[in-house]
């Protein structure tokens, strides 16, 4: 009874929030417009997204915060339908999260979401894209990307759900290559999820070695994508695999653009 009572207190707020929650296509431009939501929100499709926040640091190899050079202004937001299909959303978030010479950065996103009870979540992903750098010919100092991510339905058992993407830069010496990355994880339906991003960029450590490249390295975090899906669209799991395909075509846009800033080898 307490769990229906809790469903039915879901679809209400949900309803409530619908009548009032602006679109998002229509007003979220940036992570900074995003944040202005506030509780109330903003609608895309059937769901509400709202309570969202943003963050970057960035460290020296020391531990030394240093100014963020990634503000929530300068983080783009779009809102769109893997397949066209309305009840498979995906939110990307797309900037230029950069370190180099030993430094580290962490992107930290949060936010819910709600979705009607007909409908309810079911499914969600985490598609990551940047370049990576190994200027060391031992490979032992080379720059990586790392994000987690955990999905917490408001459902019985309230279990988070993790999910894990990791970019590495090949085995041997190179300069920037362009890498991407893709997760996914199902869970309970649920008409209420919390979504926590952390997404750890490491340009790498001091190789200390005599006449060796000694903070060479580079890491570019370009495209987080966050994919839902709903009980009533039942995907076949292939689709979701495109939309993890489908940053490597992404990319290649982006990819001669983020070139000019690459560091050559030493």
């Amino acid at each position: 009874m307490a769990v229906s009572k809790k469903l039915l207190f879901s679809a209400v707020l949900l309803a409530s929030y619908a009548m009032a929650a602006p679109l998002c296509t229509s007003v979220v431009r940036t992570a900074a417009d995003f944040q202005s939501q506030g509780n109330g929100g903003c609608q895309f499709g059937d769901k509400i997204f709202y309570n969202f926040s943003y963050s970057y640091s960035v460290q020296d190899p020391d531990g030394n915060s240093l100014p963020s050079t990634v503000p929530a202004a300068a983080v783009a937001v779009q809102f769109w339908n893997l397949g066209n299909n309305p009840l498979m959303p995906v939110v990307s978030f797309l900037a230029n999260w950069d370190v180099t010479d030993g430094n580290a950065g962490d992107v930290r996103i949060a936010y819910s979401v709600q979705a009607p009870l007909a409908n309810a979540m079911y499914f969600a992903s985490l598609g990551l894209e940047g370049y990576v750098s190994n200027v060391d010919p031992n490979t032992q100092f080379s720059s990586y990307i790392s994000g987690a991510e955990s999905i917490v339905p408001v459902v019985p058992p309230f279990s988070a759900q993790p999910l894990g993407v990791q970019l590495d830069p090949p085995a041997t010496a190179s300069g920037l290559v362009f890498r991407t990355g893709y997760d996914q994880v199902t869970f309970a339906p649920s008409t209420q999820i919390d979504v926590s991003k952390d997404i750890f960029i490491s340009s790498g450590s001091f190789s200390g070695v005599p006449g060796g490249p000694p903070n060479g390295n580079q890491a570019t975090l370009t495209r987080i994508d966050q994919g839902l899906g709903e009980l009533s669209a039942i995907p076949e799991p292939m689709s979701f695999v495109l939309l993890g395909s489908g940053l490597v075509l992404l990319g290649f846009g982006a990819k001669r653009k983020a070139s000019k800033n690459a560091r050559k080898p030493l």
